[in-house]
């Protein structure tokens, strides 16, 4: 299972991808007639003139826009988009949705799953594990993540995850193209006669355009929900890194949040993902235990459950195919095709040949495999969100960190850079990452019904990646003052953090010296000492560098064993 992928999943290119002009101006050549000296001085007088309005016309107003801190324009100078005439353009005020009308989402179209695949039971859409499209879920508050009545928000820290992307390089979609329907003789019947005539469409890594959809329309949420946070004197720093994917997500987020033109309007810091680099939005790159797959049972376990739901699909199936004797997991890349091809051509002939039950365990075995090796059941994770709750604090508490003892970056943790006077912070990551904060952040009501069983799956399942890590996943903090709130303590001050992943608000009663409320509230102050006992009890070098054992015992907290 070859996943540095969305760590694995495992997303600086040019802000706008405008394409060239044609680069050959129309010949005008023609024989000059027999005029005047003044008549022809007088004519190329007036072609002058045309030609300096034409040229004016074409790249003046684009003048004028940089030289009033706008966008240059990057026109084709056949055909230019700064004409002016652009009529009324007055500005209103900030949008505070957040208070008012807090929007639900499920964002699907152009989508077109199977309709016996979708009613008001069951939508194959919420089934797909990280290959889901993000919708508002809940964790099992009542409260919902509108600001609470006699609140108002000081500051929103957002970490969201990139848009629908084709496959990774050696995905199991592939290998599926390639050994069964790419095997000799390999013949099909019934509703698998498709295959003898399909082809793999599906490309690698990158954002498919409903990805794109879905960062543009998470950056007009935002900007909708936030947008009263912005401060109109400050251009704000957000960050993403150099995978083609995470950089045109945040590109996307940017376009749909401040509009177009939107490069100037912000600073895009894009951070190196490679190997050696340290980066907590790619936090895996130095933390070598975080993806060795010798430190966590979830292949074994998902080969166990994937045998298990499959088993019935793997006899239906079979006898419809001719020249190659199938697996279970080629049923698995077969649904993992579904999925892929929803994301990114639409829809898919995959998608109907499985039933409402085995697309639950196809969801429950990406369940087991996040579980098990990208969150609490691997003894790496709490180390790999180690960084970015280390910046989270920094910015929180407006303390520029003064120890790098993990993933963070001292070369970017500059006042250009790493801003600390922001009222909302903006950072692009991949699924794994989400999952590996929920972890170090201790949220441990996503842990209840572990670890993991292979032999069923839990009727209070708590763990379900769908609602934690889909496609567009976005996780976000707000420090609210609530000086009305009865949850005041005694002589402390009104702030309080709460924590919304994907609409749902994040219950924290779990957290020392966080009161149970329908809210998700917790005391600032007190939120902020546990996290802080937290990290300083993650030994980043010895998590993710050290070696230590795969215990007998399950892990549950995303810490390996520890040292005698």
């Amino acid at each position: 299972m070859a996943r540095q992928h969305e760590a694995s999943d495992s997303d600086v290119e040019s802000n706008s991808p405008l394409l060239p002009g044609p680069g050959q101006s129309p010949s005008s050549a023609s024989s000059p007639d027999k005029r005047s000296p003044i008549r022809t001085a007088w004519a190329y007088a007036v072609l002058g003139s045309l030609g300096l309005g034409i040229v004016w016309l074409a790249f003046g107003q684009s003048y004028l826009d940089s030289r009033d801190g706008l966008v240059p324009s990057t026109d084709d100078p056949h055909f230019p988009t700064s004409v002016g005439y652009a009529g009324p353009t007055p500005t209103g005020g900030e949008a505070f949705a957040a208070a008012t009308s807090y929007p639900s989402n499920f964002d699907s179209s152009p989508l077109h799953p199977p309709p016996e695949l979708v009613s008001e039971k069951f939508n194959i859409l919420h089934y797909l594990g990280n290959l889901s499209p993000w919708r508002t879920v809940n964790h099992g508050l009542k409260g919902t993540a509108q600001i609470p009545q006699g609140c108002t928000v000081e500051q929103v820290q957002l970490l969201h995850r990139h848009g629908a992307r084709y496959p990774t390089t050696g995905a199991g979609t592939e290998a599926f193209a390639k050994d069964v329907v790419g095997a000799p003789g390999f013949k099909a019947s019934g509703n698998l006669s498709f295959l003898n005539s399909w082809k793999y469409q599906l490309g690698a890594e990158i954002l498919t355009p409903f990805g794109r959809e879905q960062l543009f329309n998470l950056g007009v949420s935002f900007r909708t929900k936030y947008g009263h946070l912005l401060d109109p004197k400050k251009k704000p720093v957000f960050r993403t890194e150099s995978q083609d994917r995470m950089l045109k997500s945040a590109q996307n987020f940017a376009a749909g949040f401040f509009g177009i033109p939107f490069e100037q309007q912000y600073h895009q810091l894009v951070t190196i993902e490679w190997p050696g680099f340290n980066n907590t939005l790619a936090p895996y790159m130095t933390c070598k235990n975080a993806i060795d797959y010798g430190r966590t049972r979830a292949p074994q376990k998902m080969a166990e459950w994937i045998k298990r739901y499959l088993d019935d699909a793997l006899q239906r199936v079979q006898p419809l195919v001719e020249g190659v004797t199938l697996r279970h997991r080629d049923l698995f890349n077969m649904q993992l095709l579904c999925a892929y091809e929803l994301v990114a051509l639409g829809g898919s002939a995959f998608c109907p040949l499985f039933t409402e039950d085995e697309w639950r365990g196809f969801e429950y075995a990406h369940d087991i495999e996040f579980y098990d090796a990208f969150s609490y059941g691997q003894g790496a994770q709490a180390a790999v969100g180690k960084g970015w709750v280390q910046e989270w604090l920094a910015r929180t508490t407006k303390q520029p960190l003064k120890v790098f003892d993990s993933t963070t970056n001292s070369t970017l943790h500059t006042p250009e850079f790493f801003p600390l006077d922001q009222q909302l912070y903006v950072d692009a990551t991949h699924d794994t990452i989400i999952s590996a904060v929920i972890t170090t952040l201790g949220f441990s009501s996503f842990a209840r019904s572990g670890p993991l069983p292979t032999d069923h799956i839990p009727s209070d399942l708590s763990f379900v990646t769908s609602s934690v890590s889909p496609f567009a996943a976005n996780l976000h903090s707000q420090v609210l003052s609530c000086p009305s709130s009865s949850l005041v303590p005694k002589g402390k001050d009104a702030r309080f953090v709460r924590w919304v992943l994907n609409d749902g608000v994040v219950p924290l009663d779990h957290i020392e010296g966080c009161a149970t409320n329908d809210d998700g509230l917790c005391h600032l102050d007190a939120f902020v000492q546990a996290t802080k006992d937290r990290i300083e009890s993650i030994d980043w070098a010895y998590d993710c560098l050290g070696d230590w054992p795969l215990p007998e015992e399950p892990i549950k907290d995303g810490r390996p064993p520890r040292r005698d």
